[in-house]
C-alpha cells in the first residue's frame, strides 16, 4: 500500500498542545467536582442523611454518588451520536457546561434540615445531571486527544487529559483544607462545605472559552475508509468487534476503580476510617497527586518509547502484588508509614493515568470508535468507578479490616492482567485504526511514505480484517 500526496495527516504540535490544555480543563472540572464530594462526604452525608444512623451516613452518601452513575452511558449514548454526527469539539463545548452547572448547583442545595426528604432527591437529581455530562465528556476528551495527536506522541499528549483530572482533585482538596484551617466544625458543616462548589461557574467559563475555537479532530473528517454516511448499530459492532470491547471493558475497570478508589474513597478513608481529620486527611491527599502529576507524564512519553503494552502491565502486576501490603501501611498509625502506602498506590495508578487514555481509543475503528468507547466506557464506569467508594466503604464496614479494600483492588488487576497479557497488542507509534497516520515534521512523513505499512495499525495477521474496512 501507498499513500497518496494529501493521505497522511501533518498536525501541528504546538497547535495539538493547547487542544490538550483546553480540553484537560473540563477532566479537571469533572474531578474537580468528584474531589468536592469525596473531600465533603462527612459533612455531606450529617446534612442530607442526618436523620440516619451515623454508622451509615457515609455509605448512603456514596450510594448516592454510585446511582447517579446509571445516567452516565445514556449520556454517553446521547453525546457520541452528537460528536459522530456533528463533530468532536461540539460534545466537548456542552458536556463543560452542563458539568460546570450541576456543581454550582450541589452547593446551592437546601438540606435535609430545611426541606426533609427533599433535600437527598435533589442531590441524586444534581448528580445525575453531572453523570449525563460527563458521560459524554471523557469518552470525547480521549477519543479527540487520540485523533489529533501525532502517532509517536499519543501516549504523552493523551496523559495531558489525566494531568487535568489530578488538577481538578488537587485543587477541590486544596480549598477543603483551607476551608478546614480557617472554619471550625460548626461553620464548615452550616456553610462553609457550599464555596467550593460554587467556585465551579467561573471554572465553566474559562473551560468554554478556551474550548471555542477547537478545530475538528483530522481522523473525523478524513479515514481509510471512504467519506459516506455509514449506519452501524450497536448489535453489529458487538458482534463485529467483541474481542476489542472485552479488552475496553478490562481497561476502564482497572482504571477506574484505581481512580476512584484514590480520588473519591481515599479522603473518607483517611479522614473516617483511619481517623487523621480532614486537615491531615486533605494534606496527604494534595501531597500525593502532586507527585502523580510527573510520574502520569512520565509513563505517558514512556509509553511511546517501550510501547503501552508493557506500561500497562507494569502497572498491572504492581497492584496484583503490591496493593494488600499499601493498604497496611496505611493501617499504621505513623504519618510516614501511610505516606509510604499512599506512594505505592499513587505510583502504579500513575501508570495507568498516563498510558489508558491514548490505549482506550486506539482499541476502536475511526466509524464506531466515539460511540463504541462512550457505550463501553460509560457502563465500565457506572460498575466500576461510581460503586467502587460504596463498594470499598461497605467492605470496611462488614469485615471490620481497614486493609479491605486492597482485596476488591487486587482482585481487579489480576482479572485486568490475564486479559491485557493475552488479548492486547500495543498501539504505540501506529495510526489509529482505520485512519491515516498523523506526523507533526518532515523526518515522520518521509519516513510514513517509505514505509507505508510501519505507520498503519494492522499487522500480518490483520491483514485481512484490515481490507474489511
Amino acid at each position: 500500500m501507498k499513500f497518496k500526496k494529501d493521505e497522511v495527516n501533518v498536525v501541528d504540535s504546538s497547535k495539538t498542545r493547547k487542544t490538550v490544555v483546553a480540553t484537560g480543563i473540563g477532566n479537571a472540572i469533572e474531578w474537580f467536582d468528584f474531589g468536592l464530594y469525596a473531600q465533603l462526604a462527612v459533612i455531606i452525608s450529617a446534612n442530607f442523611f442526618g436523620n440516619m444512623p451515623k454508622e451509615i451516613q457515609l455509605a448512603s452518601t456514596f450510594a448516592v454518588f454510585a446511582f447517579a452513575f446509571i445516567v452516565r452511558p445514556i449520556g454517553g449514548i446521547f453525546f457520541s451520536h452528537l460528536g459522530d454526527k456533528h463533530g468532536r469539539k461540539v460534545v466537548l463545548s456542552t458536556t463543560i457546561i452542563l458539568m460546570a452547572f450541576s456543581t454550582l448547583a450541589l452547593g446551592l442545595l437546601p438540606t435535609q434540615h430545611q426541606i426533609g426528604i427533599w433535600a437527598p432527591i435533589l442531590l441524586l437529581i444534581v448528580r445525575m445531571i453531572q453523570s449525563f455530562s460527563t458521560g459524554g465528556e471523557y469518552a470525547g476528551a480521549m477519543t479527540y486527544i487520540a485523533e489529533i495527536s501525532p502517532d509517536k506522541t499519543r501516549g504523552k499528549l493523551g496523559s495531558g487529559l489525566e494531568i487535568g483530572t489530578l488538577s481538578g482533585s488537587i485543587l477541590a482538596a486544596l480549598l477543603v483544607g483551607i476551608m478546614y484551617a480557617v472554619l471550625d466544625n460548626e461553620q464548615m458543616s452550616s456553610w462553609g462545605w457550599r464555596v467550593p462548589f460554587i467556585i465551579a461557574a467561573p471554572l465553566g467559563i474559562i473551560g468554554v472559552y478556551l474550548r471555542k475555537n477547537l478545530d475538528e479532530s483530522p481522523a473525523y473528517e478524513t479515514s481509510l475508509e471512504e467519506q459516506e454516511e455509514l449506519e452501524f448499530s450497536y448489535k453489529d459492532i458487538f458482534k463485529k468487534y467483541w474481542k476489542d470491547i472485552i479488552v475496553c471493558f478490562a481497561g476502564v475497570a482497572f482504571l477506574n476503580v484505581a481512580n476512584y478508589m484514590v480520588l473519591s474513597y481515599m479522603p473518607s478513608f483517611l479522614n473516617g476510617t483511619i481517623h487523621l481529620g480532614g486537615t491531615m486527611s486533605s494534606v496527604l491527599s494534595i501531597i500525593t497527586m502532586a507527585a502523580m502529576i510527573p510520574a502520569v507524564f512520565f509513563f505517558g512519553w514512556y509509553s511511546d518509547k517501550v510501547g503501552n503494552k508493557n506500561t500497562i502491565m507494569f502497572g498491572l502486576i504492581g497492584f496484583s502484588l503490591f496493593s494488600v501490603l499499601a493498604f497496611w501501611l496505611m493501617s499504621v498509625p505513623s504519618i510516614p508509614m501511610i505516606i509510604i502506602g499512599l506512594f505505592i498506590i499513587a505510583l502504579f495508578m500513575a501508570t495507568f493515568e498516563g498510558v489508558m487514555p491514548s490505549v482506550l481509543p486506539s482499541i476502536f475503528y475511526t466509524k464506531v470508535r466515539l460511540r463504541t468507547l462512550s457505550l463501553v466506557y460509560n457502563i465500565g464506569a457506572a460498575i466500576f468507578g461510581g460503586l467502587t467508594p460504596f463498594i470499598l466503604t461497605t467492605l470496611v464496614e462488614t469485615t471490620g479490616q481497614k486493609i479491605a479494600p486492597s482485596y476488591y483492588l487486587t482482585f481487579i488487576n489480576v482479572i485486568g492482567l490475564l486479559i491485557f497479557l493475552f488479548m492486547f497488542k500495543t498501539t504505540s507509534n501506529k495510526s489509529l485504526k482505520g485512519s491515516y497516520p498523523n506526523v507533526d515534521n518532515k523526518a515522520d512523513l518521509k519516513e510514513v511514505y517509505e514505509n507505508p505499512k510501519d505507520a498503519l495499525w494492522w499487522t500480518a495477521e490483520d491483514e485481512e480484517e484490515a481490507n474489511k474496512i
